[in-house]
């Protein structure tokens, strides 16, 4: 399974054009499936990932309530996304929507969270990044269930 790790930080240009980390483009390129990026739902960010994600949540939303909130809720967020082209650079051309959206300036960072991944304003991204940090250290912690996993044991 790919997965989207680590961060990065990449130039717009003045027509809004993002290179896409080199890490990134070759999970697209391997699985040759487009880039979708779309309005996070929770944060002034943009969010990206590729076909098999954005199946995913359809897939949640056919099981949900038609008239329930939380199907609105994933219907707007599926509302904003767009698909994109990387040009030969690897660059893609972020609309203006986007880049208001998100705050963008002259920088943008890319937040690896492991099936997709966040495009943040680097000055909104590090005091959220410091505060989660320091939170974890002064015992907020999430309790992680990893199923499937197996304790080795002696026989």
């Amino acid at each position: 399974m790919d997965l989207f790790l680590s961060t990065f930080e990449n130039k717009i240009d003045r027509k809004g054009r993002l290179s896409v980390p080199a890490k990134y483009r070759a999970i697209f390129e391997r699985n040759r499936t487009p880039l979708y990026l779309y309005k996070s739902l929770t944060s002034s960010c943009l969010e990206g990932c590729g076909i098999e994600r954005i199946s995913q949540i359809v897939d949640a939303i056919d099981q949900m309530d038609v008239l329930s909130e939380d199907t609105l809720t994933l219907q707007t967020m599926l509302s904003s996304a767009q698909e994109m082209k990387f040009d030969n650079e690897g660059r893609v051309m972020l609309s203006d929507d986007f880049i208001q959206y998100a705050e963008l300036e002259e920088v943008a960072l890319f937040s690896g969270i492991g099936r997709s991944f966040e495009i943040w304003n680097p000055a909104h991204w590090r005091p959220r990044d410091a505060e989660t940090r320091h939170n974890a250290r002064n015992g907020k912690v999430p309790k992680l269930s990893f199923a499937g996993t197996h304790k080795q044991g002696n026989s």
